[in-house]
């Protein structure tokens, strides 16, 4: 029986690389590349390093450079995704499926100019909850099914859409629990530890605020702020001067030890750090859809002080601890109490790495997804 293909379309100018990659390159790679007996899959995106590249089948065009131009182009930006789809459409028909990363107007472009197979539109970010009801309607005829990573994306993709609902499941995010695993004899004292994007979004700021704070209580306690200003390559924004003047000035009042490892290696270096760190946090401002590096600290059993928006608390459920990361005060307390607290931590540490193993395991996830393509996507009528 020959396998279905699926034709998987990465966003924006996202590469499908190790180091220069993002979620969803991440995403697609570690389940295709579990369910190559099932399904033959390539993915099409922006022309990718090759020293760096996923080993998964991946195709461009060289309509790339024009739609980079445009895109750059007041005035024709407006036209760069129907250009770009345009130009690989001779190839998209080949295939049986179109699995579509967060670009839900895709699905309707793709059907305009021709498509007739089976469209999944997989969203990891709040791609619809701007949309009116009305629109979700007419979105529904044009996809096969929508793909969100947690329950929260969910009922804000679908808002009072009851055509959009029937075709809509959560799959989560995953985590490698071949990389990602606890190793207590690294662990080290009182090290409080983030990874993510240095933008005010993710609340860098917030967290520099709470940790000298957490100083009083703890002056021997080490802020580890891994990142940089974007995926593989670091710009000093204004905002992350405003972060390191901040950070400066907590270490010349208080003595502190701050580091800046700057972007992190994600299979290479960023499980030690998840396991040499006493805790992880994610303070959050915005309603973070999943926030992957939760479940990565929960993989290495190391407990979580999150922020209490969006889908961290569906991730964390109770094995972690939820903040309002702006509370400067109640986010201080939440780390200084988990660092005063061994037999919590231990705890919460076991339970996460519980949850982690059974709901987010990439097998889990693989599994998932196979039967969904088999039932809801492929195979269905």
């Amino acid at each position: 029986m020959k396998k279905p293909a699926i034709a998987v379309l990465l966003s924006g100018r996202e590469q499908f690389s190790v180091y220069y990659g993002g979620a969803l390159a991440r995403w697609t790679f570690e389940v295709y590349s579990r369910l190559r007996d099932q399904f033959d899959a390539s993915v099409f995106g922006f022309p990718t390093d090759p020293a760096t590249a996923y080993p998964l089948s991946h195709e461009s065009s060289p309509w790339w450079r024009f739609c980079d131009f445009i895109s750059r182009t007041p005035g024709l930006r407006r036209y760069e995704d129907r250009v770009w789809l345009r130009a690989l459409m001779s190839r998209l028909r080949r295939f049986s499926a179109v699995h579509i990363h967060n670009r839900p107007q895709w699905a309707s472009s793709l059907r305009t100019l021709g498509y007739r197979g089976r469209i999944i539109v997989h969203l990891q970010n709040d791609h619809l909850g701007h949309w009116d009801d009305p629109m979700r309607d007419a979105l529904a005829p044009d996809l096969d099914g929508l793909v969100v990573c947690s329950s929260y994306l969910r009922e804000q993709s679908i808002g009072n859409s009851q055509a959009l609902a029937r075709k809509t499941a959560v799959v989560f995010n995953g985590v490698n629990t071949s990389l990602f695993f606890p190793r207590e004899e690294l662990r080290e004292p009182k090290t409080i530890f983030f990874a993510g994007s240095l933008i005010p979004a993710k609340g860098v700021l917030q967290l520099v605020e709470a940790y000298a704070r957490v100083l009083g209580t703890h002056p021997d306690a080490k802020l580890i702020i891994g990142g940089s200003s974007s995926f593989g390559k670091h710009e000093e924004t204004e905002y992350v001067r405003e972060v390191r003047k901040l950070a400066s000035s907590v270490q010349k009042q208080h003595a502190a030890a701050i580091e800046f490892p700057g972007y992190i290696h994600h299979d290479r270096d960023l499980p030690g750090h998840f396991q040499r760190a006493t805790l992880f946090t994610s303070p959050s401002l915005f309603q973070e859809p999943f926030g992957l590096v939760n479940a990565e600290a929960m993989a290495c059993a190391t407990p979580v002080v999150g922020s209490n928006r969006g889908g961290i608390p569906e991730v964390l459920a109770d094995t972690g601890r939820l903040v309002n990361p702006e509370d400067s005060v109640q986010y201080a307390m939440a780390i200084s109490t988990m660092l005063s607290d061994r037999q919590e931590r231990q705890r919460l540490g076991s339970a996460a790495l519980d949850r982690a193993r059974s709901l987010f395991d990439w097998k889990v996830i693989s599994r998932t997804w196979a039967d969904y393509l088999e039932t809801a996507a492929i195979n269905s009528q």
